[in-house]
Formats: C-alpha cells, sequence, structure tokens
C-alpha cells in the first residue's frame, strides 16, 4: 500500500463525540433516511461517515448531481420499484442442498428484473443518456449483469409468483389431469345435488369443503339416507357434512395428483436453487448495487427539496460560500413559505479565522450551525444548499464547542467543560482543522474570561487551523483587527428598529447593543442611563464607535441602493437607446439591400433591352427609320435610368423629421419606405405623389422626411476585408497554462473584437484547477454591459472548466 493511500484512509476526527447533536447533522440523516426507498438505503445512511479524501468526496458529489439531473429533466423515470433485501434468501443459499420456495425465488427475480431495467436505463454505448451522467454511469461499469439466470429463473415463476405449469413437461401433465379429474367431480356433483334437493335433502348451503375434500351439507335427519363418508357437522348438529359415495374414487385420484405436483414443484425449485447457488455472488452484488443507488437518489432527492448544489472543491484551502442557508430551517421557512436569510463569507489563508461578534438573537449561533452542518454533508456526499459557484475544501479534523456543557456527574461546570474542550483543541488542532466556537471565552468573568480566550485565540492561529468564533468580548474584536489570519465580522443590526437583519458582514466587528436592546424591552429610561454611567469609560467609547460606524455604514449601504436604482433606470435608458439604434440600423440597411436589388434588377432589364437593340441595329444597319426609332428608344431608357436613379437618392437619403407636413413636403407611409411629394393638403389627409402613383392618404398614417448629405462610400476592398475578418473570427479561445494578467487580456480582446463583429456567443476555456482563474475571468465579464449571462458548459463539454459567455 502507497504512503498516498495510507494516508487517505485517516479517518476524520470528531470532536465532541455528540458533534452530529450539536450540528443537528442527525436531523438531517433521519430526513435522508426518509428519502430512502428500501432497508438497503436505510442501512448505507446509518453507516455514514465523514470523509477527509478530497477525490472520494468528489466522486460521491458527482454521482449525487448526476441523479438530481437525472430526476430533473429525464422524462422516463429511474427504475424504483422493487429494492428488496435478500439477506435471508443469500443466507440460505450458502447452505448447502437447501431449497428456496416461490415467495423467495419471486423476490429474486424481482431484484433481477429491476437491475436489469436500470442497465438499460442509460441505453447502449455511445447513447446520449449514457454521455449526459458520467458519475453516475460509473457506479455500473463492474456491473456483468446475468441474463441467463433472470430467463431461468422467468421460465419457471409467472409474474404472479407461482410456478409455471409449463415449469417441465411432468407437471404440465400432472396439471392436465388434475384439471380433468376436477371437471368430472364437478359433473358429478352437480347430479348428485340436482337429485338431491328434489328431495329437499339438502341444507340452504348446499355444498362446501371439510378436510380438503368436497362434501355436500345435509340436513341431520336425512343423514342416514345417503351413501358416503360423514366428514363434520355444524356446531348445532342440524347439518352434516357427507362426501358422495359416487365422487370418492374421483377425489381420491385427484389428491393422488395433488401429491405428485407437489412432489414435482420441488425438484423443479430443488433444480433452480441450485442453478441460482452458482450466482449467489453476483445477487449479492445486484443486493449492493441497488442499496448504493438507493442511497444516492435519496441524497438527489434531499438536495431538489433543500435546493443544494455541489460546490467547487478547494484543494488550497479557500472557502468562499455564496447565499448557504441552514438546511433544517430553510425546509421549515420553505413549508411555512417564509424567506430564510442566506449566509455569504470567504475564508482563505490570509484570513482563516472569523471573530463573529453582535447583539443576542442576532443569529451568530444559527450562521456557525450552518457552517458546521454544511461541512458535515459535503464530506459525506451530500450537496449543500449553497449557490452552485460556491467554494469549499476538505477538513481532516472538526472541533466544536457550542453549548452548555456543565456535567453534574463529572463535576464540571459550564466554563470548566469549556476550559477542557479549548485544552483538546490546543493540542490536536492543526491546519487541516476546522474550529466552531460559541461565545468564546464566557461563562467567567469578562476581563479573565477575555485575556483567557485572547490567549487562546492567538495560540490556535499560530497553527495555521480554520475557524468561526462567535463573542461579545471587544478585547478579541481589537485583537482581531490587529492579527494577521484573523478577521471580523459581524451580524447586521437596524438601529433603527433595533432589529437584527441576520445577515453576516466581513470586514469590521460588531456592537452588541445592550443599551439600545434594554431599551427596547421596556427597562426604564433612568436605570439605562445609571448603568451607562457605570460602564468603563473605554468600553464605552469603543462599543459606541462600533455602534455609529454600523449606522454609518448602513447610510452608506441606502445611498449605494439608491445610486443602484439610478444605474438600473440609466442602464435601461441606455438599452432602450441601443435598441432604437439598432431598429435605425436595421432598417437603413434594408433600405439599402432593397434598393440595390431594384438597381440590379432596373440595370439587368436595361442591359437586355439595349443588347436586343444593338443587335437589331446591327441586322438592319441600311434600315435609317429603324436606326432613328433605336436611338429614340435609348434616350428614353436612359431618361427612366437617370429618374429611377434619383427615386432610389430619395429612399438612400432621406430621414424621419417632427417637422409639420405641407405642401411639396416629402414624405413616407408610417408602416412602409417609399417616399412620396405631397401635392395637396386637406383637412385630416394629403395627396401624395408616389413614383408614378398619386394616392389620397390620412395625414396620421405619414410621416415628414428630410434629405440628408449622402455619405462617402467606402471602397469595396474596405468593405470585403471587413466582412472576411468577421467570417475568420474564431468564438472559442483556450487560456489554460496562461497567467492570469495574460489570460484576462487575451479574454477582454476577445470580446471586444465580439462586440464588434457582433458575435452572440463566446466559448472561454478556463479549465478548473483551483478556480482562481476561472473567478478572475468571470469577475471581469460582469464589468461588461453587454455581456448578458455567464454560464457553465454541459458537464460532458467541460463543466465548470468552461465558460460560455451571452452578448447582446
Amino acid at each position: 500500500m502507497s504512503e498516498t493511500n495510507k494516508r487517505r484512509r485517516i479517518p476524520t476526527r470528531l470532536y465532541p463525540r455528540d458533534l452530529y447533536t450539536k450540528l443537528e447533522f442527525d436531523k438531517v440523516l433521519e430526513l435522508l433516511t426518509e428519502k430512502c426507498y428500501s432497508p438497503l438505503g436505510k442501512q448505507l445512511v446509518q453507516k455514514i461517515r465523514i470523509q477527509n479524501d478530497a477525490e472520494r468526496i468528489e466522486r460521491l458529489l458527482a454521482q449525487v448531481s448526476d441523479f438530481k439531473q437525472l430526476l430533473m429533466v429525464e422524462e422516463k423515470p429511474f427504475p424504483s420499484h422493487n429494492y428488496l433485501d435478500l439477506k435471508s434468501e443469500i443466507d440460505l443459499l450458502n447452505v448447502s442442498n437447501s431449497v428456496l420456495n416461490e415467495q423467495q425465488l419471486f423476490r429474486i427475480f424481482q431484484v433481477l428484473q429491476t437491475v436489469f431495467e436500470i442497465s438499460r436505463y442509460f441505453g447502449r454505448e455511445g447513447d446520449e443518456k449514457r454521455e449526459r451522467y458520467p458519475a453516475l454511469l460509473s457506479i455500473l461499469k463492474d456491473l456483468n449483469f446475468q441474463q441467463d439466470l433472470l430467463h431461468q429463473i422467468k421460465n419457471i415463476i409467472d409474474e404472479n409468483g407461482k410456478i409455471r405449469s409449463d415449469a417441465s413437461k411432468e407437471l404440465l401433465n400432472i396439471r392436465r389431469a388434475i384439471n380433468s379429474q376436477f371437471t368430472d367431480l364437478q359433473k358429478k356433483f352437480n347430479a348428485v345435488i340436482s337429485e338431491y334437493k328434489k328431495n329437499n335433502w339438502l341444507a340452504d348451503t348446499v355444498e362446501t369443503v371439510r378436510n380438503g375434500r368436497r362434501v355436500l351439507a345435509v340436513k341431520a335427519e336425512h343423514k342416514r339416507k345417503f351413501r358416503g363418508i360423514i366428514h363434520d357437522e355444524s356446531n348445532t348438529g342440524s347439518v352434516t357434512y357427507i362426501e358422495p359415495d359416487s365422487t370418492l374414487q374421483i377425489s381420491n385420484a385427484i389428491v393422488e395428483l395433488q401429491m405428485a405436483e407437489k412432489r414435482e414443484i420441488y425438484r423443479i425449485l430443488q433444480t433452480l436453487t441450485a442453478f441460482i447457488r452458482e450466482h449467489t455472488e453476483d445477487i449479492e452484488h445486484y443486493q449492493r448495487l441497488l442499496g448504493v443507488i438507493d442511497f444516492i437518489r435519496a441524497k438527489a432527492r434531499l438536495a431538489w427539496d433543500m435546493n443544494a448544489h455541489k460546490p467547487f472543491i478547494s484543494n488550497t484551502k479557500t472557502i468562499e460560500i455564496y447565499n448557504a442557508r441552514h438546511p433544517l430551517l430553510f425546509l421549515k421557512n420553505k413549508a411555512e413559505k417564509k424567506e430564510t436569510v442566506p449566509l455569504t463569507f470567504e475564508l482563505s489563508l490570509a484570513n482563516r479565522i472569523l471573530v463573529v461578534s453582535g447583539p443576542n438573537a442576532g443569529g451568530k449561533s444559527v450562521m456557525l450551525k450552518t457552517v458546521g452542518l454544511l461541512q458535515l454533508m459535503l464530506q459525506s456526499g451530500m450537496l449543500v444548499p449553497t449557490n452552485d459557484h460556491s467554494v469549499m475544501t476538505i477538513f481532516r479534523n472538526m472541533f466544536v464547542d457550542i453549548g452548555d456543557e456543565q456535567s453534574i456527574e463529572n463535576d464540571l461546570s459550564t466554563y470548566s467543560s469549556r476550559l477542557k474542550n479549548m485544552r483538546f483543541f490546543v493540542e490536536h488542532a492543526d491546519a487541516k482543522t476546522l474550529l466552531l466556537i460559541d461565545e468564546f471565552g464566557s461563562g467567567t468573568d469578562p476581563a479573565l474570561g477575555g485575556a483567557i480566550a485572547e490567549t487562546i485565540l492567538e495560540r490556535l492561529n499560530k497553527k495555521f487551523c480554520y475557524g468561526i468564533i462567535t463573542t461579545h468580548y471587544s478585547n478579541l474584536k481589537v485583537f482581531a483587527t490587529d492579527t494577521s489570519g484573523i478577521v471580523n465580522g459581524a451580524m447586521a443590526f437596524d438601529y433603527r428598529t433595533l432589529s437584527p437583519l441576520y445577515k453576516l458582514e466581513m470586514g469590521k466587528p460588531g456592537s452588541s447593543f445592550a443599551f439600545e436592546l434594554a431599551q427596547k424591552s421596556g427597562l426604564p429610561k433612568d436605570l439605562i442611563e445609571e448603568a451607562k454611567r457605570r460602564v468603563d469609560a473605554d468600553y464605552k467609547e469603543f462599543d459606541e464607535l462600533l455602534s455609529k460606524m454600523r449606522k454609518e455604514k448602513q447610510a452608506i449601504v441606502k445611498k449605494e441602493r439608491a445610486l443602484a436604482a439610478k444605474n438600473v433606470q440609466m442602464d435601461a435608458m441606455l438599452a432602450d437607446y441601443a435598441k432604437l439604434k439598432e431598429g435605425l440600423e436595421k432598417q437603413k440597411k434594408e433600405i439599402i439591400l432593397e434598393t440595390k436589388e431594384k438597381a440590379l434588377t432596373f440595370l439587368q432589364e436595361a442591359n437586355r433591352r439595349f443588347e436586343n437593340k444593338v443587335k437589331n441595329w446591327n441586322e438592319n444597319k441600311e434600315d435609317k427609320q429603324l436606326i432613328r426609332k433605336i436611338k429614340q428608344d435609348i434616350e428614353k431608357d436612359k431618361e427612366k435610368l437617370n429618374k429611377h436613379v434619383e427615386i432610389l437618392k430619395d429612399k438612400l437619403y432621406y430621414r424621419d423629421t417632427d417637422k409639420p407636413i405641407k405642401v411639396g413636403s416629402y414624405v413616407r407611409l408610417r408602416d412602409g419606405k417609399e417616399i412620396g411629394e405631397v401635392l395637396e393638403l386637406r383637412k385630416n389627409a394629403a395627396i401624395v405623389q408616389f413614383d408614378r402613383l398619386k394616392t389620397h392618404v390620412k395625414l396620421k398614417k405619414i410621416v415628414a422626411v428630410e434629405a440628408v448629405e449622402p455619405k462617402e462610400e467606402k471602397k469595396s476592398t474596405s468593405y470585403y476585408n471587413s466582412l472576411q475578418a468577421s467570417a475568420e473570427f474564431d468564438s472559442n479561445i483556450d487560456v489554460r497554462g496562461m497567467r492570469r494578467e495574460e489570460a484576462l487580456s487575451v479574454v477582454e480582446s476577445l470580446i471586444d473584437k465580439a462586440l464588434i463583429y457582433s458575435v452572440d456567443e463566446l466559448k472561454i476555456i478556463h479549465g478548473i484547477g483551483d478556480g482562481i482563474l476561472r473567478k478572475a475571468i468571470r469577475r471581469m465579464l460582469k464589468s461588461y454591459k453587454q455581456v448578458q449571462e455567464v454560464r457553465d458548459e454541459e458537464p460532458q463539454y467541460g463543466g465548470q472548466g468552461v465558460s460560455i459567455v451571452a452578448l447582446q
């Protein structure tokens, strides 16, 4: 075994033992268990372990992500029936000469049928569905399904779990003989019943079955008139059940045939069991496969409910959480149709430990539990309720100090138990450890507790561990401000309403708002003022400074929102302008195209007529009268051509104007492009000359136009070069292996050219790696207003390693 594999086998260290309960991971596992269809999946939920092998976690997350996608987009449902536990059947197969009964064989058949349907679900090699779900399909890569086993059982057991009559030739003959005997028995019984009914010897219930034999219900007073065997009598003794003498032979024959049928069925079951026993290992493999699939599907179904996604796994210990939600709180609020305030924060090598402060009931503990719970979910192979571009990392140790650890049995106070936890943290924390500590340093004298907490924090920081710590102690806020590797954070608070906003804001410490909350709670004002006077001046000044900073920040945020609203309005106006400009450009292009088409058609016709005239000229040079006529026709065509050119120029070099329409004005129809001259004005209409057509038009349907100086035509070579450059433009670019600055420069050049050539979509291949290049490129793309959308490529074409950029 390699050294790498040995390291990967090191289990994740969780502290304390009840960490699952403290972070409510046990409740998430209960929800996951409910999503399982079978005991097989539920057993795997009970065996779930927190992994620390990044490759294995990536594989598990990819499988769940594939299954979630499958559930969301595929019309054909994934096979979800008959995920049966075959433990008793497998145990019996491992016993020599044992024989499975019909029900046990049928259960095995149902499992085989389900596995067969799963193997066929993804189609054959090259099927598009196989390419869409590579991670999920990898589970089936070692599946060698034994169709012979399925067919063999299917030839013996019918769809109701019973032995088929044609399971053997002997069984078929026996069952045919039984049916024949039953037919004869029916005839005999009908004859006897008909005879005895006439004599009124039978009870109301004419016949029944006793001791497995068909008998008549005879009134007790007539029983001695019957020839046959008495099998039973009613509770009251008024009815005697007698098997007629005439049916005894047939009934005996039926019993013998049924015994032969049982012997033949046992022989068939024995033979089939022996055949199946050779495939016991295959059946065990199918059993495990169904358990794994049910387990993964349960994760996917829960992820769908939680709106959970697969984050990017960083190997550089970078954490970028965007819009995370506590899964249990999210589901509760979702059921009650309430919003859940999301959590966004970052940790990195430069800022590894986050010290969060703020008022009580402001959401600090929920934030802490959210981070811990999401980390447990991630490292157990579950998708997490965050945005899909979030970045998380893997830890080998998770240490938590949340809640009251007071122990009467061990004679430990809350603070003593917390010091015990801190000792464990200091001794065992390292760079692969995540710490979550709630109300750090509390439980004793604030001055002393704060000093001890600061010392412990300094020691933990030197171990380069990661963590989130909540506190009210001012010295810890100051220490975080002055110490590299530690960053402050605050739970947002609305100072006007004195209400928590449950949002984490990075970079600044928060105030506890103790006096404000005391005032809101209704404490007497004089009592609060007296308390303020007793507070240490430096502490009071510090807390007031924090409070002032919070107020100033909220004011700035308000102004930023107002400015953002104005920017949105400005962007809308610019968009309208761009749309209008685009419409005008499009209209201009249409007019030019129409003009060129008409000119070409006219010139082609003129050329054809001219060639005919030249031909007539050459053929009739001596006919002077004909020559004069040809010259006159040429002059007329020349005049028409000039006039047509002038009309086309009118179309090219006129634009709409808001000037009033008067006689002599040039106008066009609002829904057309033809230019005409106003000859006469009437009440609400005008007489307009359009080329050779004079028409009566309502004023509201025309708009005045004015002449525009024609721009000098660009040389055809320039136009050709532009078209050639546009055609040769490559909308795909690969920046893998480039430095950040080099890649950004190349992408910027690509976008500029794309905007010039009116390209709608770009593809940027940057690879996955640590995500630094992807993040930098996407941050730059956000600065372009013309970028409408940036999304990941389809998984089979590169996924997160390729960014698709849609341009407006």
